[in-house]
């Protein structure tokens, strides 16, 4: 095949060169082409591969919605806290304690 190739580039660059004219040129592009085997390919049917099982989420991905889900009501909590007491300090701490009475509800479903 790529002796053909070469051949056909050739016959291109005489062409462009003025070696050859455009009949001369058809002639000897439509040998070449001609003179390709074509080869019958017989496609052999394969079944294809089974769908990988489904697996559920693993522990991890739990604890880390629940991490999320525990910062997202303390950020809640902190700010309602500073709107109200206007107070840091007062703020974190119920914040936090909040957070630990989470913590301790999400570790006691956790045993069940």
């Amino acid at each position: 095949m790529t002796a053909i190739l070469k051949d056909l580039r050739e016959l291109d660059a005489r062409l462009s060169r003025g070696e050859i004219t455009d009949v001369e040129y058809i002639a000897r592009r439509s040998a070449l082409i001609d003179s390709i085997d074509v080869v019958e390919t017989e496609f052999v049917a394969h079944e294809t591969p089974a769908d990988p099982p489904d697996t559920k989420l693993p522990g991890p991905m739990k604890w880390g919605f629940g991490i999320v889900v525990c910062l997202g009501i303390i950020g809640v909590c902190l700010c309602f806290a500073m709107l109200i007491f206007g107070d840091m300090n007062l703020a974190l701490t119920l914040g936090v304690t909040i957070l630990a009475a989470l913590t301790v509800a999400l570790f006691r479903s956790l045993e069940e």
